[in-house]
């Protein structure tokens, strides 16, 4: 049947977030000691209790009860842990990427409606882990403490316009890639100094840029997919087998095969079980 549409005003939003969840946990650490945590992933962690802290770019922050810390993808740092605590942690994936300060780290105070979540969450996980109402409550909280970073993180244009539609162009003809050379040229500059820019508004080089994108598909794959290890390197763009395992090790410590295993254990969140 035809029909008619009426409006004063029409507003469309021009950029669309979404946070895929890639895992929810509750444990009791005894032990939280690590040099160096790094993933191509998010963070959300969420202590009852003093004693754990983290390390980033040479200053420790201790996590405090009440407070909920994210950390953006691919930040470098270690965790202490001087008395058992209970951590609910989320594991998540955000497009439009973030652009805010590399090697940071957030802490904000909850909100009450955060803490109505999390009390969700440990109720629901008494109950049953396989529940999806722990994957929504998830999308809440995440939701909600990405709300409290600064906006113009998220709208932040790099430094040099001339980085900002390199990084465009790799993210658009991903997974392949495009050398240093083809966004040199882009950009109207030599391909050394055209590097040294890039690093310098990003933090990587487009190489790094481009494989942290890979290493992204990659965790969403060996979470959320039975595909093998060898169709996920092909689907990333790593192509080999034996290239996609070292690189995914050397970025998360840990081979794609054992990391699937871990993120497969009975009491981790997956989609749909």
């Amino acid at each position: 049947m035809p029909s008619k549409l009426k409006s004063v005003s029409w507003l469309t939003a021009k950029t669309l977030h979404q946070v895929q969840i890639l895992s929810c946990d509750l444990a009791e650490f005894l032990a939280w000691e690590a040099t160096d945590h790094c993933a191509p992933y998010w963070r959300l962690y969420w202590h009852d209790k003093r004693g754990a802290e983290i390390g980033v770019a040479k200053k420790s922050i201790p996590i405090r009860p009440g407070h909920v810390v994210l950390i953006p993808p691919n930040t470098h740092y270690s965790s202490k842990l001087r008395s058992p605590v209970q951590q609910l942690f989320v594991h998540f994936l955000v497009e439009p990427r973030f652009r805010g300060a590399p090697e940071t780290v957030f802490q904000f105070r909850a909100t009450e409606e955060q803490r109505i979540c999390r009390q969700q969450v440990l109720e629901q996980f008494s109950w049953d882990t396989s529940s999806v109402r722990i994957s929504l409550l998830a999308q809440i909280l995440v939701s909600s403490a990405l709300l409290q970073l600064p906006s113009t993180d998220w709208t932040r244009r790099y430094e040099d316009p001339r980085i900002t539609r390199a990084v465009e162009t790799i993210a658009n003809r991903y997974p392949r890639k495009v050398g240093n050379v083809a966004l040199a040229r882009e950009a109207r500059m030599h391909p050394s100094a055209f590097i040294r820019l890039f690093r310098q508004c990003t933090g990587h080089t487009p190489l790094e840029y481009l494989t942290n994108l890979r290493l992204e598909e990659a965790c969403s794959m060996l979470h959320h997919d039975d595909a093998s290890l060898d169709e996920i390197a092909e689907k990333t763009g790593f192509g080999d087998r034996g290239y996609f395992s070292r690189m995914f090790s050397r970025s998360l410590n840990c081979p794609p095969a054992k990391y699937r295993t871990l993120v497969n254990v009975s009491n981790r969140l997956r989609p749909g079980g």
